[in-house]
């Protein structure tokens, strides 16, 4: 090349007005849009507030023991070195269900006579003479010996009901456990009771026709998350210490994200799904997965060993000593639309202070492990919500409303042989007060019938088999990628509606087939819950969970809500309730009267 060829090829020569007019209108409508967005966004949040909680109240119930801000796993130490009964651990959580639970509205089902006798049992076990040289009881084979959990509703659990949140399903009773149940009940944790869940578990706020409302323990107005919804706020409100949930597009990690709690969507097949309706089947078996919920990052391990079939993938007794400066670690900020400043038309832009929780985790890495982190971009992830879609809808599973047909008298017949309900006759019920399923549930049914065209399903099946396989290579070896676990922290009651794409950011690693840590980060401006999903490679679960206990060292980990946040009085009004059914027993306790009849002393 001729030398002043070079020269010019270096000189910048001034935007002719064309480009000038163009990129000043980008600008324009990039403002705009923010403008706009945020506008229409607090909008929407003081109208629904009319549909939410508004008065405050004096204090949101303390902690009054500090046996219920211990690990599940020190607490089972403590019960097996006789510093505490099982019997006492029980009546302090059945006391705190009492206290919080009218508010938050988290356990819709109560198994307090049997916890109390099955915790009566293992205070016997210990007190007999052989029991500490009796290898059948050792630590290792019964970790949780005498703690009580929670479980998430629609998950069987013998003698309690799974109605998903379906009023046909009321009266419906578990003739057995769900396989996750046995293997914790084998591991001599007793189920004190079973929370609430979106109906159907198909939606990210948990509120049904059947139980009602959940309420954020850090602000009643917000949210809890969907579909495990009941089972965070639980342990974020110190009514259970850590619980079981399930997860196909973000069900424990959003609920854990929006609470301030731990959770863990496991590797494809590390644990048995059967046992739970919706049922699992061969095709969605790949993407569902049902994992711990948990306060502390120290029971995470632990309660996935248990969970997990005992000849899977995984050796949980491998000594295992990750260093985290030899960890790669890989920083994505947001799905692939930050150049566009958030512009996708599916999901909402990461909040700032969501941005700057990660960067605070990285720089964390960076300064205090020596640790390298690159940051990098992955677009394909702007498609994370068609991807997600076109895989779950078009995977040979029952239709959603072959699902609103089950009822408690045939329970027997398989999904597949339900009759289609007419959500078109449901849905001009719904507009009349007379349908017995949520606004979500008629729409999605819907929007079922709308075929995918098959070009498109074609591409979109392409597009996530690349970016599988990209994502596999990404993560192989000890590799990390730390991703946001919402775009926004918890939003009011009823906002789902208006973002109701925003799951997309968890959904879409059910689909990569990796698992996933969400990990709390302390608390926002709001006093609400800051978190992030550590994600790495198939069958690397052990490394998640490794960097979340690593975080919860540095960044604190859960929050006492009665600590730190100023609650509001939950008052339903127009036609919202937190629970619709609250006096009838067969679907929930009745609190005011289990506080009179409880045997916890007081």
């Amino acid at each position: 090349m001729a030398p002043e060829n070079a020269a010019r090829r270096n000189v910048k020569l001034p935007m002719s007005w064309f480009r000038q007019i163009l990129v000043l209108s980008i600008m324009y409508v990039i403002v705009v849009n923010k403008i706009l967005r945020g506008f229409v966004y607090i909008s929407l949040q003081w109208i629904v507030g009319w549909f939410g909680p508004k008065k405050p109240i004096k204090e949101f119930p303390p902690v009054r023991s500090t046996f219920l801000k211990m690990p599940a796993t020190t607490l089972a130490q403590l019960i097996r070195t006789r510093q505490i009964t099982s019997t006492e651990l029980v009546e302090l959580y059945i006391d705190r269900i009492v206290d919080v639970n009218p508010l938050v509205n988290a356990i819709v089902q109560t198994a307090f006579a049997k916890a109390l006798d099955e915790a009566n049992r293992v205070d016997e076990l210990i007190s007999s003479e052989n029991f500490d040289d009796d290898p059948r009881y050792s630590a290792e084979k019964v970790p949780f010996l005498g703690v009580p959990i929670t479980c998430k509703e629609i998950i069987f659990v013998k003698g309690l009901s799974a109605t998903a949140g379906l009023k046909g399903r009321i009266g419906h009773v578990c003739k057995e456990d769900a396989e996750v149940v046995k293997s914790m009940r084998a591991a001599g944790a007793i189920i004190i009771g079973l929370t609430n869940t979106s109906e159907l578990a198909m939606w990210w706020e948990s509120h049904n026709p059947v139980y009602g409302f959940t309420c954020n323990p850090y602000d009643l107005r917000c949210i809890v998350g969907g579909s495990s919804g009941g089972e965070a706020a639980s342990v974020a409100s110190a009514c259970s210490v850590m619980g079981i949930g399930s997860d196909i597009g973000g069900s424990i990690r959003m609920p854990a994200f929006f609470n301030g709690v731990f959770g863990h969507k496991p590797s494809p097949f590390l644990v048995p799904n059967k046992g739970q309706f919706p049922g699992v089947t061969q095709q969605s078996d790949m993407y569902l997965g049902l994992g711990p919920i948990c306060r502390y990052a120290d029971d995470l391990e632990p309660m996935l060993k248990c969970m997990a079939f005992k000849d899977g993938p995984i050796d949980f007794n491998q000594k295992l000593n990750y260093d985290m400066s030899k960890i790669k670690f890989i920083s994505v900020e947001d799905d692939g639309w930050s150049q566009f400043d958030g512009w996708s038309v599916f999901t909402s832009p990461i909040d700032r202070e969501l941005k700057l929780a990660q960067r605070r985790v990285v720089n964390f890495l960076e300064s205090s492990c020596g640790a390298k982190v690159e940051r990098k971009e992955i677009m394909l992830l702007r498609y994370s919500l068609p991807i997600w879609m076109a895989i779950i809808n078009n995977n040979g599973d029952p239709k959603f409303s072959q699902f609103c047909s089950s009822n408690k008298d045939n329970t027997d017949v398989s999904v597949y042989d339900l009759p289609m309900k007419n959500m078109f006759l449901e849905l001009l019920k719904r507009l009349v007060g007379k349908s017995d399923h949520c606004t979500y549930v008629i729409i999605t049914g819907l929007m079922e019938r709308i075929p995918m065209a098959k070009a498109s399903l074609d591409q979109l099946l392409a597009m996530a088999k690349e970016l599988r396989e990209y994502i596999h290579q990404l993560l192989e070896g000890d590799t990390v990628l730390i991703y946001p676990s919402h775009p926004m922290t918890a939003p009011r009651h009823h906002m789902p509606c208006f973002t109701c794409f925003n799951f997309a950011y968890t959904g879409i690693w059910n689909i990569m087939g990796v698992p996933v840590t969400q990990v709390p980060l302390g608390l926002d401006k709001n006093g609400l819950p800051l978190g992030v999903q550590i994600i790495g490679g198939v069958n690397q679960d052990r490394l998640t969970i490794a960097v979340a206990r690593e975080l919860e060292a540095a960044f604190g980990g859960w929050v006492d809500p009665t600590e730190k946040y100023k609650m509001y009085k939950y008052e339903p009004i127009r036609g919202m309730s937190i629970s619709p059914r609250l006096n009838n027993s067969a679907s929930q306790t009745n609190f005011a009267d289990m506080a009179d009849n409880s045997p916890v002393d007081r």
